[in-house]
């Protein structure tokens, strides 16, 4: 079994720091430090994983866009990456692009994959979502 996911857009996001800061003795105490709402959501690129439960390996690259053509380049990337003796149940989510017609004729071509989807609503059946 093989656990498949696009895990979400990818930027640079900032993080408070560890430790604080303190100003100079012979200076005045420093303001309240104030930064923007950093969402993070900046379409920077995507990561696509899949995880093999049963020794916890795990395989990601990344892409510009989370389209259908970028997921069946991940698939052929993740079929070389897997032992050809593997028989390979891969658990998805409904997104679009996972079923796509150029994923159906990559399942066509590749007869040791079969693609299960999970329900809506209930991501939490894949075990790469807590990855």
């Amino acid at each position: 079994m093989v656990c498949l996911d696009e895990m979400g857009p990818d930027a640079a996001k900032s993080y408070p720091g560890q430790q604080l800061v303190h100003p100079p003795a012979d200076q005045q105490p420093a303001e309240r430090a104030k930064q923007e709402i950093d969402y993070g959501r900046r379409g920077k690129g995507y990561t696509f994983g899949a995880l093999k439960p049963g020794d916890g390996e795990v395989y990601t690259e990344t892409y510009s866009s989370r389209s259908a053509k970028d997921f069946v380049d991940f698939l052929e990337k993740v079929d070389q990456w897997l032992p050809n003796d593997l028989q390979v149940n891969a658990i998805l989510d409904n997104l679009p692009a996972h079923r796509a017609t150029d994923v159906l004729l990559f399942s066509l071509h590749h007869p040791r994959w079969q693609f299960v989807f999970q329900p809506k609503y209930a991501a939490y059946l894949n075990l790469i979502e807590p990855w």
